[in-house]
Parts: C-alpha cells; structure tokens; sequence
C-alpha cells in the first residue's frame, strides 16, 4: 500500500482521535499516509519497556494498560488507556526507548504513526507541533494529578475521584452518570495505588451511602456533585459508620 492510498484509508481514524480532529486537511493527510493500522487481543503485549517504538500510538478500539514492574516482578498500572488516547509520543520525540510497557486489556484496534513521518509534519506545520505539544502536556497534567492523588487524597477519595472523572466524560454535563468500568476491578485498583479488596469494600460503602449503584461493571452515579461533596467536603466521609458513630457518642 503506497502513501496515497494509506492516507485515503487511514484519515478517518486520524480524525477519530480528538487530538488530531480539527488539524488542517493538508498535514492530516501527510501523517496518514505514514501510518499503519494493527489489531491487538486480550493480553498482547504492544511495546516492550525499553524498547524502541517505530511510532506513537492511537487507540482506537479496546484498551491498554501501561504498567511498570518491580525487580521482584510486582506489577503497578500506571495507565488505562481509553479510545481516543494516544501513547508514546515522549519516547518518539525525545528518541528514547519505553519507560513502561503496554498491554492490550481487550481486543483492540490501533492505528501507529511513524516516527519519522511525525518529526517530518513537525518541521512542516507548526499546527501539529502545537497538537504534540498538547499530547505532551496532557500526560503531564495526568502523572502531576495522579501523584497528587496518591500522596495526599485517602482511598476513597481516589476512588471517588476515579469515578467522578469517569463520570464527567459520559455524562453529556448532566449531573446523573453511567459509568462503565473501563478494565477489571483489580487493574483499576492497583493505577489508582490500592488493593482490590479496599477498591471493592470502599465502592459497597458508598453504595451502602446512597451514591452509587452497582450493576456488575457500570456504576450508576445518581449526583455527581453529591458524591464528590459528599467525599471531598464532609469529613465525616472519612470515617466508617462506626468510627462516625463513636465520635458522635464522644462529642
């Protein structure tokens, strides 16, 4: 498949990916010609830590999980990723290998653009220097908030915010939300730095409160202002019934 047919085929999925939906016909029809579309199943692993990606990626369809391992082979999921995210643009610009590496969580569908057609439309249009730029800032923004929740917020409030954040995106800016678990609970809990068992004990305490309901994987969010109230405002939500229960008897 030469360029012009790869870029006649690949643009839609281009366009799919928010990041890239509103770059100029011009430079969007040059970077899908050098890219190339792959499909990945349940377990696949799609870049090795340290190894050296051909290109950055777009995810189309499924979901990936990016995780580092421990010397002792402890695995900590640092990302899930969701339709329309794009990984390994710092190692493409800075020409460095994978700090983590990917999985596929489920068949997926990938579209990869070349590194060096990526570095070519850099140098070319300063919109997609901007794009990048962004794609880059975004990962930022994510890893400074989700240290930030992992040194100073309490499992709940990670859950919460997990849920919220989750909630935010398919909620169409209605306050009741329908989220579906984008992974299994157990890769959910370790990227946000608990144990299975606490995701799963702190989740039937908020439902146990009145916001949540749980149906298998989709999580209905009656409020979403009540639950982050509720988590972030009262301090009281900290505490479980009976610890709440004791300090009333206290005061």
């Amino acid at each position: 498949m030469n360029d012009i047919d790869r870029a006649f085929n690949f643009l839609p999925y281009l366009r799919d990916v928010p990041a890239f939906a509103a770059l100029g016909d011009e430079p969007a029809r040059f970077i899908a010609g050098g890219s190339q579309l792959r499909t990945a199943t349940r377990g696949q692993i799609i870049c090795e830590k340290g190894s050296r990606p051909s290109g950055f990626q777009c995810l189309l369809k499924g979901g990936i999980k990016l995780a580092a391992l421990s010397p002792l082979g402890a695995e900590r999921v640092l990302d899930i990723l969701q339709p329309g995210r794009v990984f390994g643009v710092a190692a493409i610009l800075l020409d460095e290998p994978c700090p983590v590496f990917a999985e596929s969580i489920c068949d997926s569908r990938i579209l990869v653009v070349g590194r060096e057609r990526i570095h070519t439309a850099i140098a070319e249009w300063p919109e997609v220097a901007a794009v990048m730029l962004k794609l880059v800032a975004g990962d930022v923004h994510r890893l400074v908030h989700d240290l930030e929740a992992c040194c100073l917020m309490t499992a709940r409030q990670r859950l919460a915010d997990f849920l919220i954040k989750q909630g935010r995106c398919s909620s169409d800016a209605s306050d009741r939300a329908v989220v579906v678990l984008p992974a299994a609970k157990a890769l959910i809990a370790s990227n946000l730095n608990i144990s299975a068992e606490t995701f799963s004990r702190e989740l039937h305490e908020l439902a146990h409160r009145g916001l949540v309901e749980i149906e298998r994987r989709t999580i209905l969010i009656p409020s979403l202002d009540r639950l982050a109230a509720f988590v972030f405002d009262d301090p009281i939500a900290e505490r479980s019934p009976a610890q709440a229960g004791a300090a009333a008897v206290a005061g």
